[in-house]
């Protein structure tokens, strides 16, 4: 601080000591005044330099701060190289995770195995994920735009490390290579539920299947409301204008707008003619369970149908049609429907009738056959135990066998079929089965639980906002 004034005392002087020493020297008249003023210049100007020195070394850092200096400019550019050469080294990763990665949809009348041979998968590659995957995944739905894709092995592109199918965004279902040996494993991402009512009166000339298509509903909701209700009202007959209707969807979403699957909690119809009916989805624990269907609240089931489902828990791993054989690997046609179960799980006859085949042969190994009063045959194959013999008269529901995988078979599963009087094949799926007509035990008492949750729902959805929750993924 003492040196600075110090320089901004002499300054001035300084300047007018060299101005008057310029004039001088140009006059020629430099006397002994003005070697005084000579010397005082000199001094100034060696005290200034002498100040500039000391400020620069001041300034400078000391060999330690400069070593510190060199070490932390160093590592900054140890880590930018770092992170440039990781990024390098994905964008290398993910170029070459590309090139063996192979993508495709389900086209139009499509099934899993022409879509995999369109990704260049060899038949008996392409059986191989088929017949697994269908363990696990039931495939006979599958629609148009749903997502499957393959990551090959770099050191052997005919060898696939990983086959996923994504139904919708939501959901994908994986095969992961381990030895040689695919393990299934199912990936399932955060999803949002909402809950909804929908309600309305019936207009003149209106029909409750156009009111509600209207109002926005899926189609395939307003097949189950419609159903449903049939069971109760003709409503050719008793349908009026005013009759009011009421149903509650709860409905899945993927990123807060993507609709991805919805299920009708409850229906009711009110008409002058028609009356009073209301109905109640039970949920039987399983989403594989034939239980698991809508019910009055005593429990009767309100499907229109005489015949129960031949098992308890419905898994189809192959559907009734063209397909290619999991043994032979040909094309073929298959007259019936697969039902994946563990050996032994009992088998049901799915309508009374009389015992006309039970045998075995090396096609259908152990199997049984029963007429029915409508003289439509019902067939049950691949049995591990043959529990009715020929000639007997069995009753709906009543254990006519046990699962197993006799015969030409890749696995413990029940092939189901149904003839028509003239020897047809049919679909079995076109035939509306059910597990019983009446809930009875425990399965009422959930029901009855299940009831008066849907009756809060109901009422929460009247009186404030639609109830939304979270579904966590998981993978």
């Amino acid at each position: 601080m003492y040196a600075l004034v110090e320089v901004s005392s002499f300054v001035p002087n300084f300047q007018q000591d060299c101005f008057q020493l310029m004039i001088e020297t140009k006059s020629g008249r430099v006397g002994r005044r003005g070697g005084k003023r000579r010397l005082r210049v000199l001094y100034s100007i060696a005290f200034v330099v002498a100040l500039i020195f000391l400020f620069v070394r001041a300034m400078r850092p000391s060999p330690r701060m400069r070593a510190k200096r060199e070490l932390e400019g160093a590592r900054f550019l140890l880590d930018s190289l770092s992170k440039r050469i990781e990024r390098e080294e994905g964008r290398i990763s993910t170029l070459k995770r590309l090139k063996y990665l192979r993508e495709g949809m389900i086209r139009p009348g499509q099934g899993m195995f022409q879509a995999l041979n369109d990704l260049g998968v060899p038949n008996p590659v392409c059986l191989e994920l088929v017949n697994t995957l269908s363990d696990s995944v039931e495939l006979i739905n599958m629609i148009a735009g749903e997502r499957i894709s393959l990551e090959l092995d770099p050191e052997d592109t005919t060898r696939i490390l990983t086959f996923s199918y994504s139904p919708h965004p939501a959901v994908v279902h994986r095969l992961v290579n381990n030895d040689d040996a695919y393990v299934y494993k199912r990936i399932d991402h955060p999803t949002m539920v909402r809950h909804r009512i929908i309600e309305g009166t019936l207009e003149q000339g209106a029909s409750l299947d156009q009111t509600l298509r209207n109002k926005c509903v899926p189609s395939s909701m307003v097949g189950v409301v419609t159903g449903v209700l049939l069971c109760k009202i003709s409503f050719r007959t008793h349908a009026r204008e005013g009759d009011r209707f009421r149903a509650i969807l709860r409905e899945r979403y993927y990123q807060d707008s993507i609709r991805i699957e919805g299920q009708v909690l409850y229906t009711c119809y009110e008409g002058t003619k028609a009356g009073f009916h209301e109905a109640f989805r039970y949920d039987d624990g399983d989403p594989k369970s034939s239980y698991t269907a809508h019910y009055t609240e005593e429990g009767e089931a309100l499907i229109h149908s005489g015949l129960r489902y031949p098992l308890d828990r419905l898994h189809i791993s192959s559907g009734y049609g063209m397909r290619i054989h999991p043994l032979t690997g040909r094309r073929v046609m298959h007259r019936g429907v697969d039902y994946r179960a563990p050996t032994g799980t009992p088998v049901y006859a799915v309508a009374a009738g009389t015992v006309v085949k039970s045998g075995y042969n090396s096609n259908n190994g152990h199997y049984i056959a029963i007429r029915h009063a409508d003289k439509y045959t019902s067939y049950y194959l691949h049995l591990h135990r043959r529990l009715a013999a020929k000639g007997r008269m069995v009753r709906a529901r009543q254990i006519i066998g046990k699962v197993g995988s006799t015969g030409m078979s890749t696995g413990p599963h029940l092939h189901f079929g149904f003839r028509k009087p003239n020897g047809a094949w049919m679909d079995p799926l076109r035939k509306r089965m059910i597990a019983t007509p009446k809930l009875e035990g425990d399965r009422l008492t959930r029901l009855r639980r299940q009831v008066s949750e849907i009756r809060r729902t109901l009422d929460s959805l009247t009186t404030q906002t639609p109830a939304v929750t979270m579904r966590g993924g998981t993978e």
